[in-house]
Parts: C-alpha cells; structure tokens; sequence
C-alpha cells in the first residue's frame, strides 16, 4: 500500500497512528530498499533523535500484526520490511543483498495446481527470483 492508502486503512480499521509510527511508515514508504528494523531505526533517529530502537522495533511489528506492512525473512538473514502489501514478487541479489519489486503474474491453473500431488491447497504465492543486481554484475567484470 502507498503512504496514503496505508493511512486511509489504518483511520477505517479505527487504528490509531502514533508519531513514531507514522514516521516508520514515512521512513518505508521513503525507501525502496526494503529495510531491516536496525535501517528503519536509523532513518527515523535522524528526526527523532531520542527514539528507541525497541519503539521502532514495536511499531514495525504492530504495522506488521495490522497488515500495513509486509514482513521478509529471505535467506536466513534480518527481516526486512516492505510498505506494498499486496501481492508481488521481488529479485534478491545474491551477492550483496539487494532487493527489488518485481511482478510476475502466473496463471491460476498454475499456482493453484502446483501442490496437488501433495494434498496441499495453494491459495497465494510470492515468488523470490535470485541472481545478480547490475551493480554486483559490473563489479564482476
């Protein structure tokens, strides 16, 4: 969801936006880097500069529990926070981490048959396409 939309959703769920938690909010919707907790913390403390980590921390995750922020664990690594909640995909770059929004529509018949053979119900999926960002390809060459 964008910056608007998220709070236009918050004010109809009758949620209430703290300062600290709309400045995580700014802070996401400002950056399209997906960012850890420790990022978001950093990015907020420059304008609140006596803010907690664990009030960063406790706002990502009551964003998080509301569905105004989507949650990312790839690879073992930190999570990393995405303000777009709906549904889509993202290239990780493999080398240094980079993460970026990619769509990529499968047909239903696809996904929605993809854990027949198992006994399992799909009913959504997100894709995760690794490979190299073209930074980490220049510097390979």
């Amino acid at each position: 969801m964008r910056e608007a939309s998220v709070r236009e959703a918050a004010e109809s769920q009758g949620l209430r936006l703290t300062r600290y938690r709309s400045a995580v909010l700014a802070a996401l919707q400002q950056s399209h880097d997906h960012p850890t907790a420790s990022a978001v913390f950093r990015r907020v403390r420059r304008r609140h500069p006596g803010v907690a980590y664990a009030t960063i921390y406790n706002a990502l995750n009551w964003l998080k529990r509301r569905g105004l922020v989507a949650e990312m664990k790839i690879n073992g690594g930190a999570s990393r926070f995405d303000p777009i909640t709906e549904r889509h995909d993202h290239l990780v770059c493999t080398r240094c981490g980079a993460l970026a929004d990619y769509a990529l529509e499968l047909p239903r018949k696809v996904w929605a048959g993809a854990g027949r053979g198992k006994g399992f119900r799909v009913e959504r999926y997100r894709l995760e396409l690794f490979g190299l960002c073209s930074r980490c390809q220049r510097r390979a060459r």
